[in-house]
């Protein structure tokens, strides 16, 4: 039996370090070079695995020209999460 979308989406959610991917997409497209660089705590591997998912998700596109950038459907996603990073944000400046 195959899981439900939503049930699929929350897993890759639960994934870490695919919110800090989808972040630093939303920032613009980039190259994995340039993402390596925006994410220098984390290893090749790990962005490699962590973008393969999301492509494979359809919340990343690949273009020969500009790299890797949000899809419509991730830029919507990180839209929706927006209010919490800023609700975060400032339950951590307290």
């Amino acid at each position: 039996m195959s899981q439900r979308p939503i049930v699929k989406l929350i897993d890759l959610l639960g994934q870490k370090w695919v919110l800090r991917i989808l972040w630093e997409l939303n920032l613009g497209p980039c190259s994995f070079r340039e993402l390596q660089s925006r994410c220098d705590d984390l290893s090749p591997t790990t962005i490699n695995n962590r973008i393969k998912e999301l492509v494979a998700a359809k919340l990343v596109d690949r273009s020969e020209e500009a790299g890797y950038g949000l899809s419509p459907l991730g830029e919507e996603l990180v839209e929706l999460f927006m209010p919490l990073n800023q609700f975060a944000q400032r339950w951590s400046e307290n």
